[in-house]
């Protein structure tokens, strides 16, 4: 029932929100960016729709859905899942090139709170090096907590290199 739940949300976010969005921004993509459990939904739509976003950023996320369903699978969270589905992406799929010309930053740190994102974005940084898909991925010190005011010096820093 959740993943159904979230991807109703889904749809509503590309279907309404994202349209009222391109109507403001003429000929813009849009960007995702997100903290902790903001950064799986920031990937999620990134990956999932690279024609209609072309820049990520993702602090402290998650990237494997069925991490937070309690190890649960099936084709919805497969869908949901950016780790699975970019494993499994055969090299002549379309997304492919977007992935490339993208611009993607993903960062964690590697102190309180942060064991399971670290392993989470190592995994899909393992991907993407494997896919050949360049991606900013950044592992900040031992000292740096899942915690707000960590995102709060990350989120300026890594603005600061698309803006």
């Amino acid at each position: 029932d959740r993943i159904v739940l979230h991807e109703d949300w889904m749809q509503y976010l590309v279907q309404e929100v994202l349209p009222l969005m391109e109507k403001e921004n003429k000929n813009q993509k849009a960007m995702t960016m997100g903290c902790s459990m903001g950064a799986f939904h920031a990937a999620n739509l990134f990956f999932r729709f690279p024609d209609r976003f072309d820049t990520t950023i993702c602090l402290s996320g998650i990237y494997d859905a069925s991490q937070v369903l309690g190890g649960y699978m099936d084709d919805l969270v497969y869908l949901n899942s950016p780790y699975h589905c970019l494993q499994n992406m055969p090299e002549d799929h379309p997304y492919m090139s977007l992935y490339r010309r993208s611009n993607m930053f993903f960062c964690v740190g590697q102190g309180a709170w942060e064991d399971e994102l670290l392993a989470d974005t190592r995994k899909l940084d393992g991907v993407l090096h494997a896919k050949g898909i360049p991606a900013f991925v950044d592992y900040w010190g031992y000292d740096v907590a899942h915690d707000w005011n960590w995102w709060q010096k990350q989120a300026p820093y890594f603005l600061g290199k698309i803006l």
